[in-house]
C-alpha cells in the first residue's frame, strides 16, 4: 500500500484499540513507513501475553489507562507514520497555545531521511511522499487551530508550491515558496516551512522574524539545513545554528538502527532515550531522560553502559577492546559530521 494513497485527502485514520496500541514496532520495522500492521488494524504477532509481563524497572509514572493500570514506558511511542505525524500536530499546536514562537517538528525516519544529507529520495516518488506527510501534519494542526485562524505552508521553491497548490486544490491551507516576495501577510496565523533547505536559510530567518514581531508562530518541519553534497561556510553554520538554537523542538522521533532505539521528544516532556527492550519482543525500555538532546559522547556512554555485560558481582564489566575501538570511530564521525 502506498503512502500516498494512505494519506490521500478524506481518507479515514481509524484508532486502534488498546490491545492493538500496545504492540510497537521497533526500530528496524519503523524505517519502513508502509508496512506497519498496525495501520491498517492487523493483528501483529508476539501481543499475546504483553499484560502479564512485569514492567522494566524505569517507568514514567503517574500515568495509567483506564483500568488503573500502570502503563509502560513506550505507550508514547507512535504505532507508525501516521500515529507520529497526528502526535507532532498535536504538540506543535500546545506549544503555540503556550506561547511558543518558534517551533521545530523532527520526523527522521530512516527510509527518508540520512542523518548527513537530510532528505533523501532514493526511490521514484519518494519526493511525494515527504509532500504528503507533510499535508497530513498541515492539515491536522490547521485542524486544531480552528476556524480563522490561517495556516500557510512554505515550501523550498515556486515550481513545487505551484505543483502542490494544484494537486491538492481542496487543501484547507495556503500555499507559498521561500522564493516569494513576502512570505508572512496579515491574517496568517501560523507558518509552516516544509524542509527548507540550505539556500533558503536566510528567506525562512527574515521572514521568522516578520511573523514573530506580528504575533505568529513559525513551524520548521525536518529542515535541511546541513549538506553531505558541498561544504557550508563558517558563517553559514554559525548562521544556522544561532537561529536553530532559538526554536523549541516540539516534537522529535529519530530511530537509531546501530541500537535498535529510538530518540523522543514530545512538547512540553524531556529528551527521552528509548532501547529495545529483551523482555517484551517489539518494545522498547526507557534508559534515560534529559532535558537537552542526547548526541555524541553522552549518547554513547549511555548506550554502551546499558549494553555492557555485567559481573558476577552486578558491577559492570570493564570495556573490552571492540568497544573502545568503537568509540574511537564514533568519535571520527561526529569531527566529520561537525565540518560540515
Amino acid at each position: 500500500m502506498s503512502l500516498s494513497s494512505c494519506v490521500a485527502r478524506g481518507a479515514p485514520t481509524a484508532r486502534l484499540p488498546r490491545k492493538l496500541r500496545d504492540v510497537r514496532l521497533a526500530a528496524g520495522k519503523f524505517s519502513k513507513i508502509g508496512d506497519a500492521a498496525a495501520a491498517s488494524g492487523e493483528s501483529v504477532p508476539g501481543d499475546a501475553g504483553t499484560d502479564s509481563v512485569i514492567p522494566p524497572k524505569l517507568e514514567i509514572l503517574g500515568r495509567v489507562n483506564a483500568d488503573g493500570e500502570l502503563v509502560h514506558d513506550d505507550d508514547e511511542l507512535p504505532d507508525n507514520l501516521f500515529d507520529a505525524v497526528g502526535t507532532a500536530a498535536g504538540a506543535t499546536f500546545d506549544a503555540i497555545q503556550n506561547g511558543s514562537m518558534g517551533n521545530l517538528v523532527e520526523l527522521r525516519i530512516p527510509e527518508l531521511w540520512d542523518p548527513i544529507s537530510g532528505n533523501v529520495m532514493a526511490e521514484a516518488g519518494d519526493q511525494l511522499k515527504v509532500w504528503e506527510i507533510t499535508r497530513e501534519y498541515v492539515e491536522q494542526l490547521s485542524e486544531k487551530m480552528g476556524a480563522g485562524e490561517t495556516v500557510k505552508a512554505v515550501f523550498p521553491d515556486a515550481g513545487c508550491a505551484a505543483l502542490l497548490k494544484a494537486r491538492w486544490p481542496e487543501a484547507s491551507f495556503s500555499f507559498a515558496s521561500t522564493n516569494d516576495r513576502v512570505l508572512w501577510t496579515e491574517g496568517d496565523s501560523v507558518l509552516v516551512f516544509v524542509a527548507p533547505d540550505p539556500p533558503s536559510l536566510e528567506a525562512v530567518r527574515k521572514a521568522s522574524k516578520i511573523a514573530n514581531e506580528n504575533g505568529s508562530a513559525v513551524v520548521l518541519i525536518n529542515p535541511r539545513l546541513a549538506s553531505g553534497d558541498a561544504g557550508l561556510g563558517l558563517n553559514f553554520r554559525r548562521m544556522r545554528e544561532e537561529f536553530l538554537g532559538k526554536m523549541t523542538v516540539v516534537y522529535c522521533i529519530q530511530p537509531l538502527p546501530w541500537c535498535n532505539g529510538n530518540i523522543f521528544k514530545k512538547f512540553p516532556g524531556l529528551w527521552r532515550l528509548y532501547l529495545t527492550d529483551e523482555t517484551r519482543p517489539g518494545r522498547f525500555k526507557l534508559v534515560k531522560e534529559s532535558a537537552s538532546r542526547l548526541a555524541g559522547d553522552d549518547l554513547d556512554d549511555v548506550v554502551m553502559k546499558e549494553f555492557r555485560p555485567k559481573g558476577t558481582d552486578g558491577e559492570e564489566a570493564e570495556a573490552g577492546p571492540l568497544e573502545k575501538v568503537f568509540g574511537v570511530v564514533a568519535s571520527l564521525q561526529r569531527f566529520a559530521n561537525s565540518l560540515k
